[in-house]
């Protein structure tokens, strides 16, 4: 680019300057007669033509041939603006007899009918366009010193056009119904990828709050008893705190599973094995010996550890385990585990009544969670001054789409609760 046509100095091309001067002309038009200015050049190109022709090659007397030439011709300007209305005006001047016919007179009629089957609406009126015009097309040739068979040919010329144009205007809407329809598939994957990611996010916050609400409840517990022993009997204090040394390196160890499963390949990275996980009766023990007091009974064969109920069960007794600690500090929490071939049911009871609205958070809505995505059942209610906890799992996941049933054990008493409630 040079700095001539940097400062704008460089001449238009023709076209761009023509199509220019018919758009400003325009602007001094009513709103009605507007038209694209590519329609507007085409039309006066080729009424000049016509009246070039016209004025070496007489076609009729008088002012009759150019009288021909601009009315038939000059509605052209309007063919995708008015397409019914530009129409009807340049058919009705086939009516002039003539004694010749414009050389690119039926390049006009066919652009002229074809915008009326693309753009013309409603379909009764281009119909009625469409039968006028055939008609003077007929009567026009008949009028004309063509032979009479020429009428078949200039009633094709219309009709043909507009039925091109018509399959035209089909596809058209087919293609933009095809895009709305691509455009609304693409904002569903959107959507689809959004769910999936934000369900993902919760998963991983449920999975590290199980692993970590339990084991930082022990932290806490052990450390409260290392500063007891502090103050009073200074030589005890390193029992509590070797407790807390191992549950930190414990939790962190169970942090980085957790990531590793949670990963795309779903390894721990340890040559593609799952973490060992930790049964019921080892996390009854270490919650005992952090000072969270309970009692397990687990009667059955329990189902292999790997399996998501077992894993289920391990979270959903860490949770009761940690809620009776947080809520109901000094209580005995009794946990049942009972494992069927059908079904495994857990059972958790700890004394503690209510004594505020329960706080929004991750505790009993985990739990209630993974029974619904395992097809399982929950309750949970207060009753003679117990907070009671039953799950229920099936054996195989459930096969309907529907969601499982969370019931309440007594419609008397609301499930949401402080003492050892959600948290």
């Amino acid at each position: 680019m040079t700095w001539v046509s940097a400062l704008g100095l460089m001449p238009r091309p023709p076209r761009a300057h023509t199509l220019a001067i018919v758009d400003r002309a325009q602007d001094r038009l009513p709103r009605w007669l507007r038209t694209p200015g590519t329609d507007a050049t085409m039309a006066a190109a080729f009424t000049l033509a016509g009246l070039v022709q016209t004025a070496i090659y007489p076609m009729a007397g008088g002012v009759l041939g150019p009288l021909y030439v601009l009315g038939s011709t000059l509605p052209l300007a309007w063919r995708r603006s008015r397409p019914v209305e530009s129409a009807l005006v340049s058919s009705a001047f086939w009516l002039i007899p003539l004694e010749g016919y414009p050389v690119l007179g039926y390049v006009v009629v066919i652009l002229q009918f074809f915008a009326l089957g693309s753009r013309g609406t409603p379909r009764a009126a281009v119909a009625l366009a469409t039968l006028w015009a055939c008609a003077v097309s007929v009567v026009g040739t008949l009028l004309g010193p063509e032979a009479p068979v020429a009428a078949i040919g200039g009633a094709l010329a219309v009709a043909a056009p507009v039925g091109v144009g018509q399959v035209v205007a089909r596809l058209r809407r087919q293609n933009a119904e095809l895009a709305r329809l691509t455009e609304d598939l693409r904002r569903e994957r959107l959507n689809a990828e959004e769910a999936a990611v934000g369900a993902e996010r919760a998963r991983i916050a449920q999975e590290l709050h199980d692993v970590v609400g339990h084991e930082v409840t022990l932290i806490a517990i052990q450390a409260e008893a290392a500063a007891y022993a502090l103050r009073v009997r200074p030589e005890r204090a390193a029992e509590p705190v070797e407790a807390i040394r191992a549950t930190a390196h414990r939790t962190l160890a169970e942090i980085r599973s957790v990531l590793d499963i949670l990963a795309p390949d779903g390894r721990d990275g340890r040559d593609g094995r799952e973490p060992a996980r930790e049964d019921v009766a080892e996390i009854s023990r270490r919650a005992e010996d952090a000072g969270i007091a309970n009692t397990l009974v687990v009667t059955g064969d329990p189902w292999p550890a790997q399996s998501p109920v077992s894993l289920a069960v391990g979270r959903i007794v860490r949770e009761c385990l940690t809620n009776a600690g947080r809520h109901a500090p000094g209580e005995r929490v009794s946990l049942t585990v009972n494992w069927t071939a059908r079904e495994v049911r857990l059972e958790a009871v700890n004394p503690g009544a209510p004594t505020r609205p329960p706080a929004p958070g991750r505790g009993l809505s985990g739990i209630r969670h993974r029974a619904d995505l395992l097809g399982g059942t929950y309750q949970s209610r207060v009753h003679d001054g117990l907070f009671e906890i039953r799950v229920t799992l099936p054996a195989a996941s459930p096969t309907s789409t529907a969601g499982p049933a969370v019931r309440e054990a007594d419609p008397s008493v609301r499930s949401t609760t402080v003492a050892g409630g959600p948290r």
